[in-house]
């Protein structure tokens, strides 16, 4: 079998599954829809998956290469005492989160179930923590707050950017704003917030 043509039709079911997962969570997804929206015999999805749980397993483990091969590009000659990497750095965060909402909104709804034992929201941050880490370890600086530091990077620094992005279109037709100019206003203060609490981080450790 081609080789090129099975990684297609994996993908096209991974993407097809994404799209569901999203729009029903994992438990309202059906793998007939799934296999109809990807325009592939069911019987080629359990051929390749075996089931609707290692369908989802594979798309996590995508998603998670996604943020590995995002991290080693983000992080690779960043200085947190220039604020054009730093802009880089937030932009190019933004934009894969972006990329990647469906998979964001996957995550965040099976992540808030009281019964799910599922770490991937935790597990795939993005570079934050390896950032701040790195640098200041560079620059020969001891962390001995580390504790601090994820809390920071987790719930200011990516729940912030993934609530905007999952919920911002939702909100914006709600208030009649314009989507352009709301989302530039989201990254300017976002940005700002996020510079100031580095720019302290990184003084104070010195």
């Amino acid at each position: 079998m081609d080789k090129n043509k099975v990684q297609d039709t994996k993908q096209k079911l991974i993407d097809s599954a994404i799209e569901v997962f999203s729009e029903k969570g994992f438990d309202g997804a059906r793998v007939d829809e799934i296999a109809a929206r990807a325009n592939i015999n069911k019987a080629m999805l359990y051929y390749y998956f075996n089931s609707k749980e290692k369908l989802f397993e594979e798309l996590i483990k995508q998603y998670k290469e996604d943020v590995k091969n995002l991290k080693n590009s983000l992080l690779k000659d960043i200085d947190l005492d220039n604020d054009k990497d730093i802009d880089k750095l937030f932009a190019g965060m933004y934009d894969f989160m972006y990329e990647k909402k469906d998979i964001l909104r996957i995550i965040m709804i099976e992540s808030l179930k009281s019964t799910s034992q599922d770490v991937t929201i935790f597990s795939s941050l993005l570079p934050s923590v390896d950032l701040k880490l790195s640098n200041l370890k560079d620059k020969g600086v001891e962390v001995e707050d580390t504790t601090s530091v994820m809390i920071n990077s987790f719930f200011y620094m990516l729940l912030p950017a993934a609530g905007f992005i999952i919920l911002g279109d939702r909100w914006m037709d709600f208030y009649g704003f314009d989507k352009k100019e709301a989302k530039k206003k989201f990254l300017e203060s976002y940005k700002e917030i996020r510079k100031n609490f580095i720019h302290k981080k990184v003084n104070k450790e010195k």
